[in-house]
């Protein structure tokens, strides 16, 4: 994130009033970064966020991937952390409401609504206005509710208040998350039934057949895919591949991290070269040139702040599915055994989990390297691959909302015992 999400958002609030003059007095307010509308669809949808639905964080790029058709969407996000860009929905609105009272909540929902009849809402709770907003749009409009969490701000760390999070749960006729951890941490808490949906792949970029690196490749150059939340992970994985002899290329989603500090120079000295986001057309090509994949993750200890320990402990990495289907890549995960991250590759056999320590990362990348490992893991991956399609998934959710429960079993390999790939 960039900033405090709650002065964010009370700067934003202020823009957006200076906005709701301008539309009294008949002034346009298109250049505003606060209001995008072509025209407010008839019929619609509304998906409401955090942020931005954007390529530079994990949960706009999976929303870019389930619903690449968002003519008939209208996109509410309630703060601004990446300049204001987004290309999703037919309108879209920033209502950065986080210090608002539920009248002014009501008041901003039907102002941006109006003129539209809204057939479904969904929400992926963040940041406590998100909620707010949520139950303001179907109060106002009757439509059936889908919470989908993709990252925690309740269970392992403080955000969004309890009573908020179960009164939005009630109200919810379906209730999606990332993971299973994720699931078993919030069925837990609030004894309501979750369903997973896992991060999701186009299908015109999986691919199901086996992949493998072209001759001659480098065994001891990988890839790294993403963001990065932690800079405690970062420094640890410097330390640990430092003079090792094993490099990875970066490839990060942001051209200029938020909430990480390095010099590319000396990094690039430790092992990791920095390179900026690469369109997503391009991935396949590009993770089919690598032997492995490297995914830091926490260590679970305490030692990071909450928010990155919460990501590790219950989100499963969108990278991950991304790597595994466009390319079948063997995953090395560094960091504890009992991350999102670890469990998923050690569900299905897709690589190895190692500590922050040098010669484990060594050993471990010399194993994968191995031509039976390499056949082995990738023939997992391409059979998994197929199941990660995010091909109709948009119509799954909106299928699976109007039944109260997952329409069908697609997801249901995600909870697939060890070895069953």
């Amino acid at each position: 994130m960039i900033g405090s999400p709650l002065v964010i958002a009370e700067q934003a609030r202020a823009r957006m009033q200076a906005v709701l003059a301008k539309v009294k007095q008949g002034q346009d307010v298109g250049a505003s970064g606060l209001v995008k509308i072509h025209q407010n669809p008839k019929e619609a949808d509304v998906i409401i966020t955090s942020c931005e639905v954007s390529p530079a964080h994990g949960t706009g790029t999976l929303l870019l991937r389930m619903f690449p058709d968002s003519s008939e969407v209208i996109s509410l996000r309630t703060s601004n952390f990446y300049d204001g860009v987004q290309a999703f929905g037919m309108a879209q609105y920033c209502l950065p409401l986080a210090r608002s009272s539920a009248p002014e909540v009501l008041s901003w929902v039907k102002w941006c609504l109006a003129g539209s009849r809204i057939r479904r809402i969904m929400v992926l709770p963040y940041l406590p206005a998100d909620p707010l907003v949520a139950l303001a749009v179907q109060e106002v409009t009757g439509a059936e509710l889908c919470t989908y969490v993709m990252d925690d701000k309740n269970v392992c760390v403080d955000g969004i208040d309890d009573g908020l999070m179960a009164r939005l749960l009630e109200k919810s006729r379906l209730r999606l998350v990332i993971s299973p951890e994720m699931r078993d941490a919030y069925t837990a808490k609030y004894g309501v039934s979750f369903y997973v949906v896992p991060p999701l792949v186009p299908e015109l970029l999986l691919r199901r057949e086996p992949v493998f690196p072209p001759d001659g490749v480098n065994p001891r150059h990988g890839i790294l895919l993403g963001n990065v939340w932690g800079q405690r992970w970062l420094d640890m994985l410097r330390a640990c591949l430092r003079g090792t002899g094993f490099t990875v290329d970066w490839y990060c989603n942001q051209a200029k991290p938020a909430g990480l500090s390095f010099d590319r120079a000396a990094m690039a000295q430790d092992g990791i070269i920095f390179h900026e986001p690469v369109a997503e057309a391009a991935l396949p090509a590009l993770l089919a040139s690598y032997p492995y994949a490297l995914v830091p993750t926490d260590t679970l200890d305490g030692s990071s702040p909450p928010n990155v320990q919460a990501i590790a402990e219950l989100s499963l990495p969108s990278r991950i599915p991304t790597m595994i289907a466009m390319a079948h890549l063997p995953v090395l995960v560094v960091g504890s055994p009992d991350t999102c991250a670890a469990r998923f590759v050690s569900r299905f056999g897709l690589g190895e989990v190692v500590p922050y320590e040098s010669a484990a990362i060594a050993g471990a990348l010399g194993r994968l390297n191995a031509p039976d490992r390499q056949t082995e893991i990738r023939g997992r991956a391409a059979r998994l691959a197929a199941k990660l399609t995010a091909q109709d998934s948009a119509a799954w959710i909106w299928e699976s909302l109007a039944q109260g429960q997952p329409c069908d079993a697609r997801f249901d390999m995600i909870n697939a015992p060890p070895g069953a790939l």
